[in-house]
C-alpha cells in the first residue's frame, strides 16, 4: 500500500462464527493492521463483519457476478449495498470529501441509484480488455448471453410455515466447495431466494441449486434446507365463547346437576369446557399462560417456546 503511494486503506475482515475467543482473534488482527498501517504513515480502517450469514443472494461463479451488477445497479440486496455504502463512507470520510458517515452513505446510494456504479464497472471491464458486445449485453443484464449456468436446477422449499430466523452461510458454503465442484467455470451455485425475517409458508420457495448432474443427492437438498432456520409460530386468538346453543352433553350434565342441587359442580364444568375449547390449535396450556395473547413458536429440528403478552 505505502509502495503504491496509498494514503488511505479500508479493510473488511469476516468473523466466521459466534465464540468469544474466534471474535477475539479477529479483533486482534484488525488491530495488528490498524497499528502497523499508522507506522507506515497510512490512515486505516479495518471492519470486522460476521460472516456466518450471507451477504449476497448468489454464492458460485458466475450468480456471483450477476449479483454484483444488479447491486452497482442500486437494485441488489439491501444487506450488501447497505454495507457497501457504510464501507464506502468511511473511505469518503477518511479523504475528507465528506464530514460524516451518514453523508458519505447518502452519496453512494444516489451514486448507485443514478447507474454511477455501473457506469464506471463497465468503463473498467473495457479498459481491462472486455469486448465492446459482452460489456453492452452486462449493461442489458442479458446474463444468459454472456454466461453459462449448470444445465440442471432445483428448488429448495420450506417444509414448514414461519418465520426465517437465520441463514446459515457454512451450511452453504459447504455445498458449493464440497458438493457442486467449487467455484469453477461450471456454472454451479446456489441462489437464495428468501430473506431472514421473511414470512414463508409451506412450498415456498428458498433457493435454486444450479448443478451439472441431472441428479442431485438428497444429503445436498437437506444441507441446504438446514441453513434456512425457520420459526414455526401459531397464534391462538381464542379466550372464550359464549354460546346460546348448549351442547347435548352440557345440557344432560345440567340437568342431572339441578336434580342433585350442585350448582358449583355446573359451574366448574362450563369453565373446564372453556379451557378446553381454548386450548384448540395450540400446544399451551391455558393455565400456565395469560389467555389474552398467546405465542406458540416451533422449529423445524424440534424446539418450542412460548411468548406471552398481557394487553393492558
Amino acid at each position: 500500500m505505502a509502495a503504491c503511494g496509498s494514503a488511505y486503506y479500508f479493510g473488511d475482515m469476516k468473523c466466521v462464527g459466534r465464540g468469544i475467543g474466534k471474535r477475539e482473534t479477529v479483533f486482534k488482527q484488525a488491530n495488528d493492521i490498524t497499528a502497523l498501517t499508522k507506522q507506515l504513515g497510512i490512515k486505516c480502517r479495518v471492519q470486522v463483519s460476521d460472516a456466518t450469514v450471507p451477504y449476497s443472494k448468489m454464492l458460485g461463479y458466475p450468480l456471483e457476478i450477476q449479483d454484483v451488477i444488479e447491486i452497482l445497479s442500486g437494485e441488489g440486496s439491501s444487506d450488501v449495498v447497505d454495507v457497501l455504502a457504510l464501507q464506502c463512507a468511511h473511505l469518503l470520510q477518511m479523504s475528507k470529501k465528506v464530514e460524516s458517515l451518514k453523508e458519505g452513505e447518502k452519496m453512494v446510494f444516489d451514486v448507485l441509484r443514478n447507474g454511477g456504479g455501473l457506469k464506471k464497472f463497465l468503463e473498467m471491464l473495457a479498459v481491462q480488455g472486455v469486448s465492446r458486445d459482452v460489456v453492452d449485453k452486462l449493461r442489458d443484464r442479458k446474463y444468459d448471453e454472456v454466461f453459462t449456468l449448470a444445465g440442471y436446477q432445483t428448488t429448495i422449499e420450506s417444509r414448514i410455515p414461519g418465520i426465517i430466523r437465520d441463514i446459515r452461510l457454512d451450511n452453504l458454503e459447504r455445498v458449493v466447495t464440497n458438493r457442486l465442484g467449487g467455484y469453477g467455470s461450471g456454472g454451479q451455485g446456489i441462489k437464495i431466494c428468501a430473506d431472514i425475517s421473511s414470512r414463508v409458508n409451506v412450498g415456498t420457495c428458498l433457493a435454486v441449486i444450479y448443478h451439472t448432474e441431472e441428479t442431485l443427492a438428497p444429503k445436498i437438498k437437506s444441507v441446504v434446507n438446514t441453513a434456512f432456520e425457520i420459526e414455526k409460530i401459531h397464534f391462538n386468538r381464542v379466550i372464550r365463547t359464549f354460546r346460546n346453543d348448549e351442547s347435548e352433553k352440557k345440557q344432560q350434565r345440567r340437568n342431572r346437576n339441578s336434580k342433585s342441587g350442585s350448582k358449583e359442580n355446573a359451574e366448574k364444568e362450563d369453565n373446564k369446557e372453556d379451557k378446553e375449547e381454548s386450548k384448540v390449535g395450540s400446544s399451551v396450556s391455558s393455565d400456565s399462560v395469560p389467555k389474552d395473547y398467546v405465542v406458540v413458536v416451533h422449529t423445524e429440528h424440534g424446539e418450542q417456546r412460548t411468548v406471552t403478552e398481557k394487553k393492558e
